[in-house]
């Protein structure tokens, strides 16, 4: 009956522990030889022994002086006390535990690295490819700039031939006129005579002349844009003196901000750039007043530049022929930038990366920008409006 009750008491306290065991991770060894009881105490019948030095996985403590452990394919319950932890065991779990750290810390810089290098790989090959657009672009202004000068070069050459023969013509003209004048006073006097000498075409005159006086001048200064009309627009609009209309790529959802400051209004010119300077087109022209924010939205794929001009009181001329001139009357300045705007789209793991632009504009209280670009006034009004 006692086996019995030992037996039931072994598989109630078991049960108790169920959970703990599957969250336990413990394993002590012997300090010496353990007699393994089928309870928790001297009273309980030895089911068997354990020697000294062996590993037992310890299921719990919680029973006085007296734990239960695992051995071989029994559970049963050990004095706690010669129970010690195993050094060897609990170093090797750290050492395991570290080498996993270790490997996880790995693994994750080398993704971090991969995906470093892959982002450095497309910068690489957009910087490249973007250099050699540019080199192909120069090298193609560069075979136009040579024909243009070899061409001005071959009209000059013929024209300084042309003058060269009119020169010599000229020349004999005056040469025989000379001789002509000569034979006549030579026919009609024997008094003594200088030739005259002349190697121009005009000889001049030696005589003597009086010049009337001129009544006195009063000069005033004239407005030109006296005559022209004061317009007035919204941020966003087209003057109407450029007659034009921009194009959009309505599925590029991309945009250039515009911020301008208080000291001036701006119209801005997105130029598109060609094979040469000659291919370069403009695609917007926006007007925006001082104090606002504009967005330029729609752009189509390409690079680009703006053509910026600055003031105030724009005016736009009569209408001559069907077309208008427009301009600021006011603190004009005129820029072509140096920044190259790229809004070609660019394909990476993630979709499809659709770059855009911001760009603040606004004049000193000196009519200066906010720069030290020596060459940032860099071209005049008629440039700015050949674009």
């Amino acid at each position: 009956m006692k086996s019995i009750f030992t037996f039931i008491l072994l598989l109630v306290m078991t049960s108790s522990t169920f959970a703990q065991i599957k969250s336990l991770d413990r394993y002590l060894m012997s300090t010496a030889k353990l007699e393994l009881r089928t309870g928790p105490g001297a009273n309980f019948d030895i089911i068997g022994e354990i020697p000294q030095g062996t590993q037992v996985y310890v299921i719990s403590s919680g029973y006085g002086d007296w734990s239960t452990v695992q051995y071989k394919n029994g559970n049963g319950f050990v004095l706690t006390k010669l129970l010690a932890e195993d050094s060897s065991i609990a170093e090797a779990e750290r050492a395991a535990k570290a080498a996993e750290a270790r490997r996880n810390a790995a693994r994750l810089a080398a993704e971090e690295a991969i995906r470093k290098a892959e982002q450095a790989k497309i910068a690489a090959a957009e910087a490249a490819r973007k250099a050699i657009a540019e080199a192909e672009r120069l090298t193609r202004q560069a075979e136009a700039d040579a024909a243009a000068a070899e061409a001005a070069a071959a009209a000059a050459k013929q024209n300084q031939t042309a003058a060269e023969r009119r020169r010599l013509a000229e020349l004999a003209e005056t040469q025989k006129a000379v001789e002509a004048a000569n034979r006549r006073t030579l026919g009609s006097t024997e008094t003594a005579y200088t030739p005259i000498e002349s190697k121009t075409a005009s000889g001049g005159s030696n005589a003597s002349t009086s010049r009337t006086a001129a009544a006195p001048t009063k000069v005033t200064r004239e407005n030109k844009y006296s005559s022209w009309e004061k317009k007035t627009y919204k941020s966003g609009a087209t003057p109407k003196s450029f007659n034009f209309k921009g194009k959009f790529e309505y599925k590029l959802d991309n945009y250039l901000k515009v911020e301008v400051g208080k000291n001036t209004e701006v119209v801005v010119k997105l130029v598109k750039m060609g094979k040469t300077a000659n291919d370069d087109e403009t695609i917007r022209i926006v007007y925006i007043n001082s104090n606002q924010t504009q967005f330029i939205r729609n752009i189509p794929e390409g690079e680009y530049y703006c053509v910026i001009a600055y003031g105030k009181e724009w005016k736009e001329s009569p209408s001559k022929n069907g077309k208008k001139q427009g301009t600021f009357t006011k603190n004009a300045l005129y820029e072509k930038g140096q920044d190259i705007l790229d809004f070609n789209t660019i394909k990476t793991d993630e979709g499809i990366n659709v770059p855009s632009y911001s760009l603040s504009l606004d004049l000193q209280a000196n009519g200066t920008l906010y720069n030290d670009v020596e060459d940032q006034d860099n071209i005049d009004s008629g440039a700015f409006n050949s674009f």
